[in-house]
Parts: C-alpha cells; structure tokens; sequence
C-alpha cells in the first residue's frame, strides 16, 4: 500500500468525524444556560398529562399550556431557598408579561390552604397563587428530587429545561435566555 492510499484512506477518516462532529454540534441548543442549575434538554421531552388540586375548588385540576412558557415550581413553606427565589418567581410575570409566562406553584407539603395562603402573602406574591401536589403524585411521576425544582415547559407542551434548586427568576441574563424560547 503506498504512503499515498494511506493517507487518503486516513484523511477520509478525519473528514467523515468532522462531518459527524459538526453535525451533531450544529444539532445541539446553541444558547448557553445563565446558571449551572438549569438543565438544557437536548430535545424538548414530551411532558405527561398532570392533575393538581386547586386550593379555590379543592378539586383536582388538569394542567394545560396555552401560553408561550409555562413554569412548574414545586416548593414547600419548610423550604429556605423555596422563599428566597418566590418573589423573584412572581416579578417573572411582571417582567414578561401574563401573556408570554403562567407560573404554576406546586406545594408539596400536606394540603393546608391557610398555610400556603399565608406563605405566599408574606412573600407579596399577586401574580399565582398554589396547587398541591396531593400523595405526591405528580412529584413520583416526574422523578424529582428536592424543592425547589422548577419545569419549563414551551406552548407545544414539551419540557425544554428542568431547574433544580433555586434561581433568581428575574435575573437579567435569565430573563434574556427564557425568551429564546
């Protein structure tokens, strides 16, 4: 075999791993993530169909998304970085507008309206108010892990990214990320 066949034979080689390379790269969401909780999925995953109770009817509520983000954040009053990032969670909705993000606020705890009630009014929170998680259902279903874990979920449905711990929801290089989407 001559120097010239091996050459060529390795040269193909490399050109056909920088093809597989790039193409795998250019598949890859190019928007790098404002914090080393979020989890980017590398293609938005089909998210399963939810039921939550509704502190205003006590009734289980189907979760449906109409808007252009919808945001899951699980909690509990217990949690201390659940109460740090809720009031930046509630301005996410001023900053963005109610059109583009609904937040949906998920106590994990026992059912205790007053409770959860008077957590949130503690905090000023106005723009959601809490849905319980009751048995724990919805959080063995998902898998989590902890509180606070927050899903983002795009208008198709699909979760895009998962935040596992706390964030400052109105971060300005959060705020620019989420709009990418």
């Amino acid at each position: 075999m001559s120097i010239f066949t091996i050459f060529s034979k390795k040269l193909s080689i490399l050109i056909a791993l920088l093809l597989l390379i790039t193409n795998y790269c250019l598949s890859q969401p190019n928007i790098p993530v404002p914090s080393k909780n979020i989890i980017l999925h590398e293609k938005p995953k089909d998210f399963p169909k939810i039921s939550l109770e509704d502190k205003k009817t006590a009734s289980d509520i189907d979760v449906t998304f109409n808007k252009q983000i919808t945001v899951i954040n699980f909690w509990a009053t217990w949690c201390a970085p659940c109460k740090e990032e809720m009031p930046s969670l509630d301005r996410l909705v001023d900053i963005l507008g109610p059109k583009y993000v609904e937040i949906i606020a998920v106590n994990v705890e026992t059912v205790e309206y007053k409770k959860s009630k008077q957590f949130l009014d503690d905090l000023k929170v106005k723009n959601f108010d809490s849905y319980f998680d009751k048995d724990l259902k919805v959080t063995k279903k998902l898998r989590l892990r902890g509180v606070p874990t927050t899903l983002l979920i795009n208008k198709e449905g699909k979760e895009f990214a998962r935040i596992v711990g706390s964030i400052d929801f109105a971060d300005k290089e959060f705020i620019s990320w989420i709009k990418n989407f």
